[in-house]
């Protein structure tokens, strides 16, 4: 069994909670919006997109109504883990005003924990395995 990397040597990252356009209904969708809207920061370092609830999902509408978000508007939220290189960039993309209009992706909240933007976002964890 390889030996794992102590903390220190391991990449650091941020995770970022964001909205998605309820135009985008499926993971692969999101994946290819994060591909376009990020292609260039990217380079060289991997988005992951970690947790992916469509508009339509009863999280998604939970996360909404928690968020007392737009009551016009549906939308599709996500968590994405970004390497620590690249957050600022990719941040100040996704934080603009009209972000949600033009790359899709709209920034809530990040924190270095994913639990503590899981708890903001108001969505459910994965039931741990044992």
């Amino acid at each position: 069994m390889a030996k794992r990397l102590s903390k220190a040597l391991r990449g650091k990252r941020r995770w970022l909670g964001v909205a998605f356009d309820s135009k985008i209904e499926q993971r692969n969708d999101a994946k290819k919006a994060i591909e376009d809207a990020f292609g260039e920061v990217r380079e060289g370092f991997e988005i992951r997109l970690m947790d992916f609830h469509a508009s339509e999902s009863d999280q998604a509408k939970i996360s909404h109504s928690f968020l007392a978000a737009d009551e016009n508007r549906r939308l599709g939220y996500g968590i994405l883990q970004v390497p620590h290189e690249i957050y600022t960039a990719v941040k100040g993309l996704c934080q603009s005003t009209e972000s949600l209009s033009e790359i899709k992706i709209k920034s809530i909240t990040s924190s270095g924990k994913i639990r503590l933007v899981r708890e903001r976002l108001c969505l459910e964890r994965p039931p741990r395995r044992r």
